[in-house]
């Protein structure tokens, strides 16, 4: 049976977002969760529901399987840092340390959001603080292939803390063609109980050679985080969330550590930091 907060919210999404025909928003569509707990359950059911085979952490596997999926240009690739598009197209290859930077007006909020959502679903347990991410994450990039062919259909990374063995992201990346957009987005699935919230985002090569992902659009249509909810009959239901601002930088510093800094603000308010420090497995890098 659905937990009631889930209802609350599936309600919520139909009585203020928009009734939507998947044809016409198939750039909104994508895998959902079932009723109870995500964690890695959605990923066996996906796989079951398709006829997948499931591969885990296979060397040269990546988020993508080029930066340019998510609209790079050749100029821009020729400027993007090669350590940044490798890692986007050579996740498997990398360890992660996190540190977690909460507003201190907010930190009840993501408290809350833990004990009604994130701990029950495993999904989107964000580190609350430092000590709870101290230990780094395991990190595995899991790919559902169909049996005919190698070519992945979806590709999933799915993240924990090792301290605590709970799910940070069990997030499907993919590209969708969104037709306000003349080039392909990046979008983020996060599959919730009987939908998934989505983070579709617009891309930046900077002068520095690092790359800029943003999620702030201001209308449904817009590139932003939106809420999409079904009722396995074929009807679907779309919230935008206007107030919900999101940038991710990932880039080189000074001592050739690559790094990315993952910003969200709630109506302006930055509420949430996170820092992440990538390394090649096997590399050796200074600790902070």
């Amino acid at each position: 049976m659905a937990n009631f907060q889930d209802l609350i919210t599936q309600r919520w999404v139909k009585l203020t977002g928009r009734k939507i025909d998947p044809l016409e928003y198939s750039w909104l569509i994508g895998p959902v969760g079932d009723v109870d707990i995500i964690g890695e359950k959605f990923i066996l059911e996906l796989a079951k529901k398709d006829s997948l085979d499931i591969t885990r952490n296979a060397p040269g596997s990546g988020l993508i399987g080029s930066v340019e999926d998510m609209g790079i240009t050749g100029e821009e690739k020729q400027r993007l840092n090669a350590m940044v598009a490798d890692f986007y197209e050579n996740t498997s290859a990398y360890n992660f340390e996190i540190w977690s930077e909460w507003k201190g007006f907010f930190k009840p909020f993501g408290g809350l959001l833990s004990f009604l959502f994130s701990k029950r679903l495993q999904q989107l347990n964000l580190p609350l603080s430092a000590m709870e991410s101290a230990k780094g994450l395991n990190s595995e990039i899991i790919q559902l292939k169909p049996k005919e062919h190698r070519k992945a259909k979806w590709t999933i990374w799915y993240r924990k803390l090792k301290s605590s063995g709970d799910v940070i992201y069990s997030g499907v990346y993919t590209t969708c063609n969104n037709p306000k957009y003349n080039f392909p987005l990046l979008k983020v699935i996060f599959p919730l109980p009987n939908g998934n919230a989505s983070v579709i985002m617009t891309k930046k090569v900077l002068k520095d050679g690092s790359l800029l992902l943003s999620s702030d659009g201001k209308k449904f249509g817009d590139n932003g985080f939106y809420f999409t909810l079904t009722n396995h009959k074929g009807t679907y239901w779309a919230k935008f969330i206007k107030a919900m601002h999101e940038w991710i930088r990932v880039y080189v510093d000074d001592e050739h550590v690559l790094r990315a800094d993952h910003e969200l603000n709630f109506y302006g308010f930055n509420f949430l930091n996170l820092h992440y420090k990538m390394a090649k497995k096997g590399d050796h890098v200074k600790t902070n």
